[in-house]
């Protein structure tokens, strides 16, 4: 996979050493991913590379901001009394989801017909496989637009769909990340450094 991405490092020390708390960023609209999503476009999904590897993966999530707007139901029995009803959005890791899957995001009926806005954290649940197929730093990762009225059948239909807006959409991982050779030679010399500077007691 070779994909152009920005991400963004943290590193913790601690104790003279690399303490296992790294965490990388990476902005999925620089992997294309669109801003709106709605019963037309309701899916997307991208390759990706965050360009280190992993010994562990401890956890996975989105952090990410929008807006959702609901969409307007009617019972078919009824067509005459139309209600707002929740629409979301959600993610999903690996080919196929491996497991991994945020809970959707819903919103948009209280507020109707202005949109509910969000930002937060949805973290990808961790199941039988703890991310190992992610350790190399290569997935897939997928985005889809969700609507409750699926949980309905078919006594209530959409007269109109909602729709859920991106402001912001970023993949992160916390784990602990395998240095390159030349990072530990660079942290080995470093050391040896400190070592020979310090003066004796």
């Amino acid at each position: 996979m070779k994909t152009k991405v920005f991400i963004t490092f943290l590193f913790l020390l601690a104790g003279g050493g690399v303490a296992g708390a790294d965490i990388v960023e990476l902005d999925l609209f620089s992997l294309g991913c669109p801003t709106n999503f709605d019963s037309n476009s309701h899916s997307w999904s991208s390759e990706f590379d965050l360009g280190v590897q992993f010994s562990e993966i401890t956890s996975v999530y989105i952090d990410w901001s929008g807006e959702i707007t609901a969409g307007l139901a009617v019972e078919v029995d009824n067509p005459d009394d139309p209600f707002p009803i929740d629409v979301g959005v959600f993610s999903s890791l690996g080919i196929p989801f491996d497991g991994h899957l945020t809970d959707a995001l819903w919103g948009g009926e209280e507020t109707y017909p202005a949109p509910e806005s969000f930002s937060c954290l949805s973290e990808f649940l961790n199941g039988s496989d703890p991310f190992s197929y992610l350790y190399d730093g290569q997935s897939v990762i997928t985005i889809d637009y969700t609507e409750k009225i699926f949980w309905f059948g078919s006594d209530i239909i959409y007269i109109e769909h909602g729709s859920v807006v991106l402001n912001s959409a970023k993949l992160v991982v916390e784990g602990t990340i395998i240095p390159e050779p030349s990072t530990i030679v660079f942290l080995g010399f470093g050391i040896l450094g400190i070592k020979i500077k310090t003066p004796k007691n």
